[in-house]
């Protein structure tokens, strides 16, 4: 795999002497109630060029997260590399308004994803030949955005749900401004990233100018623990306070 992750870049940055390079990063320092400060920075590295792309991230520490490349051979988007500390190979096509995806481990399985937009409702499904396959669905109606996932571990049907409106605000080309985001989830973590049952959890997100974008959240479980948080957010810093 490393091999033939090598050879692909080299293929890749060689196609072109003018392949542009792209360098961003995300800092994110918080501060809890307890006076502890703890801090992560992200750094992504991205080489392009008109047969595709190579992309390294790092940590705070300067270790691969992610090292992969993107190329599109014959109306097929190929993706080889480590994403997520997971080392595979993957390819994807689009038919009509169906995007259909294999994905094989390095040492492990092969995978099949399958998503699509129907009737205005965006559906992802990823591993779709397994009986603990994730499903996501994602509608917009008078404002308000819906999304919701169901995942199947064991005998236990996992089901997550999140509604987000922007309220005020104006609307032009080139966006919207002013106003302020208003988000409500359930059966989700603080972090919004995982299952946790009979927890819930929002947010009220506005853009303040001259200082970024000011994010106040609260968080509570099933065993009634909460938690809460306010974050400031501008270009790649991210300053947060956090409480439980």
């Amino acid at each position: 795999m490393k091999k033939l992750l090598i050879a692909a870049v080299a293929a890749l940055m060689s196609a072109s002497s003018l392949a542009s390079i792209a360098l961003s990063g995300k800092y994110t320092g918080t501060l809890n109630d307890s006076g502890v400060y703890t801090q992560d920075l992200t750094t992504t590295l991205v080489g392009a060029s008109a047969h595709g792309a190579v992309t390294v991230t790092l940590d705070k520490d300067f270790a691969v997260d992610d090292m992969f490349v993107e190329s599109t051979i014959g109306g097929i988007k190929f993706k080889l590399g480590e994403v997520d500390d997971v080392t595979s190979v993957g390819a994807s096509t689009t038919i009509g308004p169906i995007t259909v995806g294999v994905n094989q481990v390095s040492g492990g399985a092969t995978t099949f994803d399958a998503s699509g937009t129907f009737a205005g409702v965006t559906v992802a499904s990823t591993d779709i030949t397994s009986d603990a396959r994730a499903t996501t669905a994602s509608y917009s109606l008078a404002g308000v955005a819906l999304s919701l996932e169901h995942a199947k571990v064991g005998t236990a049907h996992q089901v997550e749900v999140q509604a987000s409106r922007h309220i005020g605000g104006t609307t032009t080309i080139d966006g919207t401004t002013g106003g302020f985001t208003v988000s409500v989830d359930h059966n989700q973590n603080v972090d919004n990233d995982a299952f946790e049952d009979g927890s819930w959890g929002g947010s009220v997100a506005t853009d303040v100018g001259g200082l970024g974008t000011v994010t106040a959240h609260g968080h509570k479980t099933s065993a009634d623990v909460k938690s809460y948080g306010l974050s400031v957010t501008s270009g790649i810093f991210t300053g947060a306070w956090d409480k439980t």
